[in-house]
């Protein structure tokens, strides 16, 4: 019996020691690249940005997206860790979000990858990495279709658009636009429609008590997915993609990755991430950014 309780005592140790081992090299990451605010002028727009570098080498550009109304918060953890493998990131609030201007009326995805492209022009770039999360990664899809040129590789977070959502209808909605919910009803339906259920509770909460979503913005993305037909953006180009998703992902379910494998073959590579759902970049964020790294190496311009 003695012998039982030392060794639940150890293993209970020895969880606390790697939790806080892997808090404190995260932690590490989160410091190690410089981070700062900017402002992208594209004319009809402005776009706020964050930008994240490791160091002052030339070094390749990636650009990140979020999903629909969402902002730059959603790259706060893998932005750092993909800059610290020596890559400049910036990720980027789209029209009307976080100061971003810009019309929302009448747009397509067409109209937004456009918006990607000129930032590509004013920052003097000639091709970048485009990485899209959730309908994200539909403008990312569509700029790398619009403007292949300036595109080196295509990476996916959390891809749908084929399969329907196994989430219930409304949920997601109410999530995001429900801003005066309860926090213990936040989490719980951030739990059903974004979190897998092996994520903890604190990871929910952290997500729901920053939980910010840009409602008209929303809405104008919605419309232009509405408007942009999806064999106009489902292939995301010609060139090599990364889908990153996670298994226990109901609102994107990962059948839609395998669905893209099986179209598209070797030009797509396909990591599958158990323990993470819609929201692994804020679940895994250290296996999303090592996925991610991954693949850009492989596909250097």
């Amino acid at each position: 019996m003695q012998r039982k309780i030392f060794n639940t005592l150890q293993q209970t140790w020895l969880l606390t020691l790697v939790t806080s081992l892997v808090t404190s090299i995260l932690s590490f990451h989160l410091i190690a690249a410089d981070t700062k605010q900017i402002t992208i002028d594209i004319g009809h727009a402005q776009l706020n940005a964050v930008e994240w570098i490791a160091n002052d080498e030339t070094i390749e550009t990636v650009i990140a997206l979020p999903g629909s109304g969402g902002d730059i918060s959603r790259y706060k953890y893998i932005g750092p860790l993909i800059a610290d493998a020596g890559y400049r990131v910036i990720a980027i609030n789209q029209r009307g979000i976080m100061g971003s201007t810009g019309t929302l009326d009448n747009l397509t995805l067409h109209d937004y990858a456009a918006d990607i492209a000129k930032v590509i022009d004013v920052l003097s770039l000639e091709k970048i990495h485009i990485v899209g999360w959730a309908l994200g990664n539909r403008i990312a899809r569509v700029l790398a279709t619009d403007y292949p040129e300036k595109i080196a590789s295509v990476t996916l977070i959390a891809a749908g658009g084929l399969v329907r959502p196994l989430t219930e209808p409304g949920e997601l909605g109410m999530l995001l636009g429900q801003q005066d919910l309860p926090e213990d009803k936040k989490i719980n339906l951030a739990r059903r429609v974004l979190f897998s259920p092996a994520s903890s509770t604190a990871i929910v909460r952290e997500y729901v008590q920053g939980l910010k979503y840009w409602n008209d913005s929303r809405a104008s993305q919605i419309q232009a997915n509405r408007n942009t037909p999806l064999e106009q953006w489902w292939a995301g180009g010609v060139g090599p993609m990364l889908i990153v998703q996670g298994i226990d992902d109901k609102t994107a379910p990962p059948e839609n990755g395998l669905r893209m494998q099986e179209e598209f073959g070797k030009r797509i590579t396909l990591v599958n991430l158990p323990n993470a759902g819609h929201a692994m970049g804020l679940e895994k964020p250290a296996e999303t950014a090592d996925a991610i790294i991954s693949f850009l190496e492989k596909h250097r311009f």
